[in-house]
Order: C-alpha cells, then sequence, then structure tokens
C-alpha cells in the first residue's frame, strides 16, 4: 500500500478527525528519505551526518532505559530555601542530577530566583560540554547536554540555535508533529497549546508541584505541546505518558456500546490503531519514536511511558502526585478507570487541574462518555469536589479539584 493511500486510510479511522495535507506531506518526505527506492535520479538528499543517519538515531534512542518509577521526593515541611540549600550541597558533590531535583523544588514552589540562578549555571556548564562534544560523533550525548542546557535557560539562544541545527537533518519523520484531532491543525494547535499553557501557567504559578499525567497519546502530538509549554514556563515536572500503543480496549460497558459515537455514528470502528505500513516510517517502535521526539525537548528522565491498557497499567499504585491530569480516553469505560485508579493511589492533590478532552463528545450527553464518568466519580466518594475552569475548542473542558477533606500523603 502506498503511503499517500494509507494516509487516505487514516482519514476514516479516527471518525471525526482529518488528517490535514501538511500531514500527508510530512510522511511522504520520510517515505523519500527512508526509502531509497523513491529517491529521483539527480535528487539530493537532505545532509546527513557522516556515521549518523535516521535509522540509526532512532534505534540508538530506543535502547536507552527508561528512568525508574518513583516519586522524586516529598515536600513535607521543607521550603524553598531549604530545597535551594540541598541542591548547593548536591553541586558541591558534582551530583548535578540531583541538584536539578533540588532546584526544580524550589522553583516550582515559589519560583526561587537563586535557584532559577544555579540553574543557568548549570545550563552553561552542559552547553560547554556539548561544545567539547563537537566533531566527535557523539550525538546522543551532544543533544542531550543541549536539551538540558535549554531546559534549564530557555532564553539562552546559543543553546536553542546549536541544538536545532544538532537536529534538522532527522527532523523527518516525526509522528509528534501530526495533527489527527482536527481538521484544521493550524487552529487546534492554537486551541489546545492555549489552553494547556493555561492549565501550566496555573500549577507552575500557584506552587501546585506535582506529575503531567496524560491518558490517550495517540502520536504525541498533545504530549509535544505540553513539553514545548512546560521547558518555555521552567516548569521542572515529570510528563507521564499512559496508552496502550495499540488503539482503543474491546467495549466492555454497555454504556460505551450504546453511546453516540459507537453505536449511533459507528466511529472508531478500527479503534484507532495505526496501520502497520504506517508505523514503520518511524523507524522504531511507536511509544519508542515519541520518546525520541520528546527527548528533544525535555530530558529523558522526566519522560515516562506507560504502555498497556490502563486495567494493566493502573492495576497496582504508582508513586504518582498529580499537578495536572489530561483525560483524551474517549470511552467512558477508559475515563472510570483513570478516575477511580489516580484517587485509589492519592494521587490527586487539593487544586490540580483536570482537563477533559472528549467532554463534548456524544452530543455532549451527561449519560455518555466523560461527562458520566466524571459526574459518577464525583458522586461516589465524599473527598474531592470539582469547580469548572474553562472550556476550550468545540470539545474540551478544564476543572480544578478541590479536596476537602484533606489527607497526609
Amino acid at each position: 500500500m502506498s503511503i499517500k493511500n494509507i494516509i487516505a486510510a487514516l482519514a476514516g479511522l479516527f471518525g471525526y478527525a482529518i488528517v490535514r495535507q501538511s500531514t500527508l506531506q510530512q510522511v511522504q518526505q520520510a517515505a523519500a528519505t527512508l526509502e531509497p527506492s523513491a529517491q529521483k535520479p539527480g535528487q539530493a538528499r537532505p545532509a546527513r551526518s557522516s556515521s549518523w543517519d535516521i535509522s540509526r538515531y532512532f534505534l540508538a534512542d530506543a535502547e536507552q532505559p527508561q528512568p525508574p518509577l518513583q516519586r522524586p521526593g516529598n515536600l513535607g515541611t521543607l521550603s524553598a530555601d531549604d530545597h535551594y540549600q540541598a541542591g548547593l550541597q548536591a553541586r558541591t558533590q558534582g551530583r548535578d542530577d540531583l541538584a536539578f531535583h533540588y532546584f526544580a523544588f524550589a522553583t516550582a514552589l515559589t519560583g526561587h530566583e537563586p535557584a532559577m540562578g544555579e540553574m543557568r549555571d548549570m545550563g552553561q556548564a552542559c552547553l560547554r560540554k556539548a561544545l567539547e562534544l563537537n566533531g566527535r560523533d557523539d550525538l546522543l550525548n551532544a543533544r542531550d547536554l543541549l536539551v538540558q542546557a535549554v531546559e534549564m535557560d530557555h532564553r539562552n539562544p546559543q543553546a536553542r540555535k546549536m541544538l536545532a541545527r544538532l537536529l534538522q537533518p532527522f527532523e523527518i519523520p516525526d509522528l509528534t508533529k501530526m495533527c489527527f484531532i482536527f481538521y484544521d491543525g493550524e487552529r487546534a494547535d492554537h486551541i489546545h497549546r492555549e489552553a494547556y499553557k493555561r492549565a501550566l501557567e496555573y500549577v507552575t504559578l500557584g506552587g501546585v508541584v506535582g506529575d503531567i499525567l496524560e491518558f490517550g497519546v495517540l502520536g504525541g502530538w498533545s504530549s509535544r505541546i505540553f513539553c514545548e509549554i512546560m521547558r518555555d514556563l521552567a516548569n521542572f515536572s515529570r510528563i507521564h505518558l499512559f496508552d496502550s500503543f495499540e488503539g482503543l480496549p474491546d467495549y466492555a460497558s454497555d454504556i460505551d456500546i450504546n453511546s453516540w459515537e459507537i453505536g449511533g455514528r459507528k466511529i472508531w470502528a478500527d479503534k484507532m490503531r495505526f496501520p502497520d505500513e504506517f508505523r514503520k516510517q518511524f523507524v522504531s517502535a511507536h511509544y519508542l519514536h515519541i520518546r525520541t521526539r520528546l527527548s528533544e525537548i525535555i530530558r529523558r528522565e522526566r519522560i515516562l511511558i506507560h504502555k498497556g491498557f490502563y486495567s494493566e497499567t493502573l492495576k497496582d499504585d504508582l508513586p504518582l502526585k498529580a499537578s495536572i491530569v489530561h483525560i483524551d480516553c474517549d470511552l467512558y469505560q477508559s475515563t472510570a478507570e483513570v478516575l477511580w485508579a489516580l484517587y485509589r493511589m492519592n494521587a490527586y492533590q487539593d487544586g490540580c487541574v483536570l482537563l477533559f478532552d472528549d467532554w463534548n463528545c456524544n452530543r455532549a450527553s451527561p449519560l455518555q462518555g466523560e461527562r458520566r464518568a466524571f459526574t459518577e466519580f464525583l458522586d461516589g466518594q465524599s473527598r474531592f469536589t470539582a469547580t469548572p475552569w474553562f472550556s476550550y475548542g468545540y470539545n474540551g473542558m478544564a476543572f480544578h479539584l478541590h479536596d476537602v477533606s484533606p489527607q497526609t500523603g
């Protein structure tokens, strides 16, 4: 099957979503790069490093281990100054990763300027190390150092330019830049970027310290927006991505089976799974490709991927404390699993934000989909209440969650 035919098939795969022309062009360029037979005689290929090509880049990065899943510390009664002093001590011991952790907490609590100054100094040190690697063909280390340099000082133009130049030969293919959710990709980016930025500004400036949790990743388009805004707001949270990366689960709930989207319009017939031929363009496994691309924005240690259906990945308690929960689950069944699992593992906190991406699915009926799951959650426990905050686009809704009976944890 040709790339063009695969893209045409994708247009129907996601129901109301339409694959835009720029996405088609990106995938066609990817095919031309990856398949020698697609190269026209006399046509120049994009510039490549002498020893690094797209395949080596993605496959080498895919071999990098995921960081351990552990809560990076408990705030307890420590102040921003306490974290700052602990960071200074870690730096004197040469433990820069630990220092980053402490300075990040100090910054998250109060926008602590001395901690941010230390971050900028550490970013300059990373930039100097990256400059020393120039010409040594150590692509991944150079990339990671430059990512850290930008992450700790997002206004550093030299680091940004060096990173862009380093990654330019590997820009295509990039699944995380492909929008499958709306007929107008530019408008979708504007709407969702503004919504995510409002949520991230609130938790960053308001001192709601915790993880960013996303349920429903698809190609990583929204994950990328989150990471870019986190970098530019100096929000040093971790981001957790939950998805099967194999499409939607079997419909087990009569509420979903009889819903307007599934029983009425009969969309998502293929369970939103990317065709195998389409996924081949991205070299490494779907979820690893996404991790590689996000690691070009924030350090890999802050990106944790939970691959599998929610019934599997949320079965055991995880060391999470949420500042933002982005629920793009489509189904009542999946949304209910997420809401109650996070409650069970004490992941919610006072003031955290819930973003529902499919709030107005099913004709905005309160008896179906995300709306019903959230209503049942609020009615089924007494610890948390919610306040509507804002709607975004035609389908999204944001809430603040309030802990009305505070507990320790």
